[in-house]
């Protein structure tokens, strides 16, 4: 069972990656992340969560966006669709290291069925988020503040690693990272998922399999 539901996500995902490349194919290029004019397409799917998005740069500190989710938790089956807005609010660089400060700010719509009762509602949905880099550790926090009608799913992520090795931006870097993630309502506990990193030019690839026996996948890539 547990392999079918693997193989089931993954072809989905195949099939999205193509559809994205297509939809930018005549954009495609071997370029940095995160870059004015560029445009950055993710998807993340594992048993009970699956997103996909795609955002573009209009300046080195903002981007704006789009993005769905289905989520499913504690008799919960939720699916919502927003759009959204990045901004970098903070970024200290020195030779070794990178720390970021960033805002994302969301609005859209999200359906919400639990005991065979559906609701709708429209939300607002703020996330802020800190991480620290160097060529070999990695650390991140956030949290987003989600409320629709009378539920809170609010979600925090906690992560960190290490990289195996440094390498050249040509190079592929592998990393080990430990996530966590408590989504409110949806989890009766923190999860729990190391996860290897891979690294790219301008692919980043996270495959995981959680201290539960649940696999993930996320995959991203800019144009």
């Amino acid at each position: 069972m547990f392999c079918m539901l693997v193989t089931k996500n993954m072809n989905k995902l195949y099939f999205i990656f193509i559809l994205l490349l297509a939809a930018h194919q005549s954009m495609i290029h071997a370029a940095p992340m995160s870059f004015k004019g560029s445009t950055t397409s993710m998807t993340q799917a594992s048993k009970n969560y699956f997103s996909i998005e795609s955002s573009y740069a209009s300046s080195i500190k903002e981007s704006f966006g789009v993005k769905t989710v289905r989520a499913k938790g504690n008799g919960y089956d939720t699916t919502s669709g927003e759009i959204f807005y990045l901004r970098k609010l903070m970024r200290k660089n020195t030779i070794n290291s990178q720390a970021n400060l960033w805002l994302f700010a969301g609005a859209g719509f999200i359906g919400i069925k639990k005991n065979n009762i559906k609701e709708h509602h429209v939300y607002l949905s703020p996330i802020l988020q800190f991480d620290y880099e160097t060529k070999r550790m990695y650390g991140m926090v956030s949290h987003q503040v989600l409320r629709a009608g009378h539920e809170n799913f609010d979600a925090t992520k906690i992560e960190g690693g290490f990289s195996f090795y440094a390498a050249g931006y040509t190079e592929i870097q592998p990393w080990f990272i430990l996530k966590t993630k408590n989504i409110n309502s949806l989890n009766n506990k923190i999860k729990y998922t190391p996860t290897l990193r891979l690294i790219n030019k301008s692919i980043f690839m996270d495959v995981g399999v959680s201290t539960d026996g649940d696999a993930s996948f996320h995959f991203m890539y800019t144009f």
